[in-house]
C-alpha cells in the first residue's frame, strides 16, 4: 500500500524535472503581419480558413503579408448498389493561397480528400459533411502558417 502509494507521489516529481517540452513551442515567432485579401469559392472553408489565420495575426511594422485565397469543394458518387443509390461519396477540397511577401509572390496549393458512406439520416450526413469541410480549412491554414514560418 505505501509502494503504490509511494510510487504515485514521486512519478509527478521525475516528470516534471525531466525538461520535457512540446515540440513546436520553440520559441518559433508564430505571430505574422498577415493582410487576408480576398476568399473566393466555398463559404464555410473560407469561413473557417479565416477566422484560423486570425489566431496568427499581429499588426506591426515588419513587412505584410497580403494573401489572396480561393478554394473548391466536390462531392461525388465512389459507389451505388443495384438500384442506382449511392453508398458511398468522395470528397475532394483544394484551397490555393497567392502569398505576396514583400517582392516574393508564391502560391501554395493543397488537397485533401476522403470518402464517407451515405448514412439514413440527412441531417447526420449534412453535419458530418460539414464537420469534414470545417477540419479540412483548418488543415490549410496550419498547412500554410508552416510555410509562411519556412518562409520568412
Amino acid at each position: 500500500m505505501y509502494k503504490n502509494f509511494l510510487v504515485i507521489i514521486l512519478i509527478p516529481f521525475f516528470l516534471y524535472s525531466c525538461g520535457y517540452a512540446p515540440i513546436y513551442s520553440k520559441s518559433v515567432d508564430k505571430k505574422l503581419n498577415l493582410e487576408l485579401l480576398s476568399f473566393k469559392g466555398d463559404r464555410e472553408i473560407n469561413n473557417t480558413i479565416k477566422n484560423n489565420l486570425q489566431r496568427y495575426m499581429e499588426k506591426n511594422d515588419k513587412t505584410k503579408i497580403l494573401i489572396t485565397t480561393s478554394s473548391s469543394y466536390t462531392k461525388s458518387a465512389k459507389t451505388k448498389n443495384l438500384a442506382g443509390d449511392t453508398k458511398s461519396y468522395n470528397i475532394i477540397s483544394t484551397a490555393v493561397f497567392k502569398i505576396s511577401y514583400g517582392e516574393v509572390e508564391k502560391t501554395f496549393s493543397f488537397t485533401e480528400k476522403t470518402t464517407i458512406n451515405d448514412l439514413d439520416n440527412k441531417l447526420d450526413e449534412a453535419t458530418y459533411e460539414l464537420n469534414i469541410k470545417r477540419n479540412f480549412a483548418i488543415l490549410f491554414s496550419d498547412k500554410l502558417i508552416f510555410q509562411l514560418i519556412r518562409l520568412k
